[in-house]
């Protein structure tokens, strides 16, 4: 299941890709439309520190260690995950606008290690089509990435197939989507939550935005979500949401006051 070369466009004895399986239930006719309403590209790679850079006066900067000896983080977009400093289901309003960001909307400031709250938007009942795009490609390392709130429709995986293109990425996969040449397949395709992204590879996800609310969409290795390879869908809006009781309870970072000599 799920083959590291992940040529998944064609029927083989070897191997079983997830988007080859066939789903025992009745599909949302709207997953299977050949436009969604929503198509969103998200490329995903590490970003590494010069170690001038990472270490500072007066800086802290997150970071991973990985087996090269390389200081990295991840990004999403280009962007790494910050988390909000309060609950955005009870709390929205006490947070700053600026706080957030996505790939149409970074920070002013926003360098090539950009942190923020990663949040895109995405309108009630909308069919939404997720492209993610691995620019990691590491040999032999799939990325599991996870949707919390829903399961998806897995309608393609695959690498490029032009043999020439030894590393994908993002312009590369807007201009195979472009020439149709992302492979999908509309034929009862397998509901998910979780899906291994192949190495140099991409999977096409599609669902139905019927559920409100801030979900979490991330990378399942847990240090690779600490260091940024997440980010937050926000269904609907807050009108959409359920009151927040009176008395819930509130929470906010803690984070106390730090003199910068």
């Amino acid at each position: 299941m799920n083959p590291l070369d992940a040529q998944c466009n064609r029927q083989r004895n070897d191997a079983i890709c997830v988007s080859q399986l066939k789903n025992a239930l009745e599909i949302d006719r709207g997953i299977l439309s050949e436009k969604p309403d929503v198509k969103i590209f998200l490329p995903f790679r590490f970003f590494v520190y010069r170690a001038e850079d990472l270490f500072q006066p007066n800086t802290y900067n997150r970071f991973l260690v990985a087996p090269t000896g390389d200081h990295v983080i991840s990004l999403i977009d280009e962007i790494s995950y910050l988390s909000a400093p309060a609950p955005l289901t009870s709390q929205y309003n006490d947070i700053n606008p600026e706080q957030f960001c996505n790939g149409d909307n970074r920070p002013a400031d926003c360098g090539p290690n950009c942190m923020c709250t990663h949040k895109i938007d995405i309108p009630l009942n909308a069919i939404v089509e997720v492209v993610l795009v691995d620019e990691v490609q590491q040999p032999n390392l799939s990325h599991p990435f996870h949707l919390h709130g829903y399961g998806f429709s897995v309608i393609g995986i695959g690498r490029s197939p032009d043999s020439s293109v030894k590393k994908i990425n993002l312009k590369h996969a807007l201009d195979l989507d472009r020439r149709g040449l992302l492979h999908r397949q509309y034929n009862l395709p397998p509901t998910k939550d979780t899906i291994a992204v192949p190495n140099n590879g991409y999977v096409v996800l599609r669902f139905r935005a019927d559920n409100p609310g801030f979900w979490l969409f991330h990378c399942h290795f847990l240090f690779h979500i600490v260091i940024g390879m997440n980010l937050i869908l926000q269904v609907g809006t807050n009108a959409d949401l359920p009151p927040v009781p009176p008395g819930f309870p509130t929470c906010g970072d803690h984070t106390p006051p730090i003199p910068i000599n």
